[in-house]
């Protein structure tokens, strides 16, 4: 990457910076991120590449959430990840674009609106390292996915699957191992 690439870069990663987002060596994010959530307690390691449009959130219902992404991680364009307790992506994932990572839900009380209401109790989602996550996949609450896993466009995750596994649809469901 060039100085003047470079130099952009980061540029368009001040604003982050200042919410409190923490960035490793060479990691970047791409204009048109979203600025109204929090951003304390996201950490990108080194070599990390975020597309464009980018909306990562930390629950303000909760204390202490986070979001880490590890060294040579790359995410696509219109990623989507909201914490309530944490989200970690291991080392050299690629997840491509329009995917979502939520550990929590939104609760439904009778009779109060959706915005009182608050959500549920979040559970952890941990990627290891190396997985592949398929285009407009969904993430959610509670999932384990051991290294090296591929998802498959259009999944919503909602299980843990060990390493190697391949999976996919709706709910996603173990369509073979790799080893």
């Amino acid at each position: 990457m060039t100085i003047l690439k470079k130099t952009v870069a980061y540029l368009i990663s001040v604003p982050a910076r200042i919410k409190g987002m923490r960035f490793g060596k060479n990691s970047f994010i791409g204009p048109g991120y979203d600025l109204a959530p929090v951003l304390r307690g996201i950490t990108l390691g080194d070599n990390v590449l975020i597309g464009r449009r980018a909306w990562l959130d930390i629950s303000r219902y909760t204390q202490n959430a986070r979001i880490i992404v590890g060294n040579g991680t790359q995410i696509g364009r219109n990623v989507m990840m909201s914490a309530a307790e944490k989200i970690t992506i291991g080392k050299e994932c690629l997840v491509s674009y329009n995917v979502s990572f939520l550990d929590h839900d939104h609760n439904f009380v009778p009779d109060v609106s959706l915005f009182k209401s608050g959500i549920s109790a979040p559970k952890e989602i941990v990627i290891e390292d190396g997985c592949f996550i398929g285009a407009h996949s969904f993430i959610l609450k509670g999932v384990h996915l051991g290294k090296q896993c591929v998802v498959g466009a259009n999944s919503v995750v909602v299980d843990s699957f060990p390493d190697y596994s391949v999976i996919a649809g709706n709910p996603a469901k173990l369509l073979k191992s790799l080893k």
